[in-house]
């Protein structure tokens, strides 16, 4: 099967098992509704819907961002007297009551209210593989549903998520983190192993429960040491309200990654990845980031999308377009030449809408951004627009002290915006003259929606505790065989590493001390109050944390001075990815201590993560300890049995197994 065919059938074969979240017990035609979806079955694609035997039901749609072709639809039958209303000249809108006008919008908060979607029933199974990228084969590839990227996960605001991981790897372990997922009182689901969860052993399986509170773009990942960057990875999307109109989406979501020819566990060892290249959805050419490359397959052509051109009396159509940065080591530069993007989200939060030629993507941060099918000339280059209307869609390396070197020239081009589907020329379309790979983060231009206000420190006031980038060489010989960094204060000099089998999930009840690699941080306040944290370092280390959007109160350059910050509380930026400066520097985010469990906080760049470069929030550790009681917890019992089976592998003298880094 060739390339595009197998991405694409991975998309069609996830099963989705679909049932109704109040209605179960006495609907009838449920079979109707499970995968795939088809307007024959009796619904319409948007509306209430009517059986003749029935009750009546609340809306069930095509959400604007799912592709005509495509069974998906959002179900909220147990909303009645709600109809959908996002339309091409409102997207802001999702559901409104007919009776009140009471909408469910861009400008409800998420995280207190939310409509009430069904649960979705997916399966996904990792396994064993080989991938053809860009005429080189890898054979160390470990694939969802056998796929690079893996299925597009698709769900709708409000909706409640059942993912059944099956493990058909041979020599691995696996659990999977669905990034930037509130897990709002389900830290048990976050899957990091050695967090919150033993590895998945080979043939054992886990099932992950969530609940869709956001909406927006993101991605699923392995979080077994490096194996993500092997090509255990996703997109997902939360379909919900944008914060400005368009007609159709681009699908599925771009994902841009760097890609080596050896194992990512072999590139972290060696401190090498052989033969790079940059793919945009699964699709490289090998040759045209190192020309003097050969390839010994043959070169797919890049990915490419289609826009509808003007049309004589309509206005132009505009595409939302979902690009993901899933890379090992690599921040990108996103454009398209000769057009606008208007950017609507950052991570998962809707912010007031901005326009730009570029926009610099760190590891594991998405933007949804909406494009014109109107080709403008550069302003400071006005050369005439190419006459066949094939335009390069780029992602040019930052320049980011960790960043993979730019390839030869040309590497960047990496995918085509076409307005012709029937061409087949490469495109002669120039880049943006005022595009630069600066490292520099987004963060002036993130306005949310919906405003935060953001309290005062709970935690050391008045900027909360510090924390810095460590580094040490000889960590390596003193701790495991990879360790070399670290994120603490300066009594906490210790590199992470987390414990297979004693999980910290598992220590919730704990009343003494924390082992010193685990690299545990006690935040014991209450839902009302706000942690601060200050992270200092340079090298553009991309910090995610999960469990929770956070506020970026102060992104700067020089050393941190308490007593000189200038923090923003009032509708500041709001993500779960944040760049460090590039050169010395600091970070200062804030959470709402609301979400009791253990969640890591971690640099995205695998190199060192894998090297020791993150730590462990424990939030309010005693209603943590209340949520899932020691002896007397569902979740306990199955986080027990999934240990059991990974202990049993992991000791069996047959299996080749070492843990030689942090372990996520």
């Amino acid at each position: 099967m060739q390339l595009v065919e197998r991405f694409w059938a991975a998309v069609t074969t996830i099963t989705s098992i679909i049932t109704f979240s109040s209605l179960s017990d006495n609907f009838v035609e449920q079979n109707l509704l499970q995968a795939p979806l088809a307007v024959s079955s009796g619904y319409s694609t948007i509306g209430h819907v009517e059986h003749e035997a029935g009750p009546v039901l609340g809306p069930i749609f095509k959400p604007p961002g799912s592709p005509e072709s495509s069974s998906f639809y959002c179900n909220y039958s147990s909303m009645v007297g709600w109809e959908p209303c996002s339309t091409p000249i409102d997207r802001k809108c999702w559901l409104r009551r007919t009776s009140d006008g009471k909408q469910y919008d861009i400008y409800t908060d998420y995280e207190q209210d939310m409509p009430t979607g069904i649960n979705r029933s997916i399966t996904i199974n990792l396994e064993d593989g080989y991938y053809d990228a860009d005429g080189l084969n890898f054979t160390s590839a470990k694939l969802f549903n056998g796929s690079y990227p893996g299925p597009w996960i698709e769900a709708c605001w409000g909706d409640t998520i059942n993912i059944t991981v099956n493990n058909d790897l041979r020599l691995n372990g696996t659990s999977v983190h669905w990034h930037g997922i509130r897990q709002n009182q389900t830290m048990h689901m976050d899957g990091v192993n050695g967090v919150t969860q033993c590895p998945i052993a080979p043939k054992d399986y886990f099932v992950y429960n969530f609940s869709a509170v956001q909406y927006g773009s993101s991605w699923y990942h392995s979080h077994y040491s490096v194996q993500y960057a092997d090509g255990a990875l996703g997109p997902m999307t939360l379909h919900g309200p944008t914060s400005d109109n368009f007609d159709e989406a681009i699908s599925p979501p771009l994902i841009m990654t760097d890609w080596g020819h050896n194992s990512a566990f072999d590139a972290v060892a060696t401190k090498n990845l052989s033969n790079p290249d940059i793919l945009l959805n699964g699709l490289g050419n090998i040759t045209k980031y190192n020309n003097t490359k050969l390839n010994e397959t043959k070169v797919l052509a890049p990915y490419t999308i289609i826009f509808q051109g003007p049309q004589k009396g309509q206005p132009n159509q505009k595409y939302l377009i979902r690009i993901i940065n899933a890379s090992f080591q690599t921040t990108f530069v996103f454009s398209i030449d000769n057009h606008i993007l208007t950017v609507v989200e950052a991570d998962f939060v809707p912010i007031i809408p901005y326009t730009t030629t570029s926009i610099l993507v760190a590891i594991g941060q998405r933007y949804d951004i909406i494009v014109e099918a109107k080709p403008q000339q550069d302003p400071n280059n006005p050369i005439d627009l190419p006459k066949d209307n094939n335009y390069w869609i780029r992602t040019t390396i930052g320049n980011c002290n960790h960043d993979m070197n730019p390839g030869d020239a040309g590497y960047d081009e990496t995918g085509i915006l076409r307005y012709d589907s029937s061409s087949a020329a490469n495109p002669n379309s120039s880049v943006w003259s005022d595009i630069t790979p600066t490292c520099v983060d987004e963060t002036s231009n993130l306005h949310p929606v919906v405003c935060w206000t953001i309290g005062d420190s709970s935690n050391d006031p008045p900027d909360g505790e510090t924390f810095e980038v460590q580094f040490d060489s000889s960590w390596s010989k003193k701790y495991y065989q990879l360790a070399e960094f670290g994120l603490g204060a300066a009594t906490t000099p210790f590199p992470l590493q987390v414990n297979y089998t004693n999980i910290t999930f598992f220590n919730l009840d704990n009343k003494g001390s924390w082992q010193d690699l685990w690299r545990v941080q006690p935040e014991d306040y209450d839902a009302t109050k706000w942690v601060y944290l200050v992270i200092e370092g340079g090298f553009s280390h991309p910090i995610h944390l999960h469990g929770h959007d956070f506020a970026v109160l102060e992104q700067a350059v020089g050393p941190y001075n308490a007593s000189a910050t200038h923090l923003v509380r009032t509708n500041p930026p709001r993500r779960d990815v944040v760049l460090l400066p590039d050169e010395e520097g600091y970070v200062v985010i804030a959470f709402k201590a609301d979400n009791p469990g253990t969640w890591l906080v971690h640099c995205h760049i695998a190199f060192h993560i894998s090297r020791g470069l993150g730590m462990q929030i424990l939030e309010d550790q005693e209603a943590a300890a209340k949520i899932w009681p020691t002896g007397n917890s569902h979740a306990l019992e199955e986080a027990h049995r999934v240990c059991d089976n990974w202990e049993e592998w992991s000791t069996n003298p047959f299996n080749v197994w070492n843990q030689d880094d942090s372990g996520v």
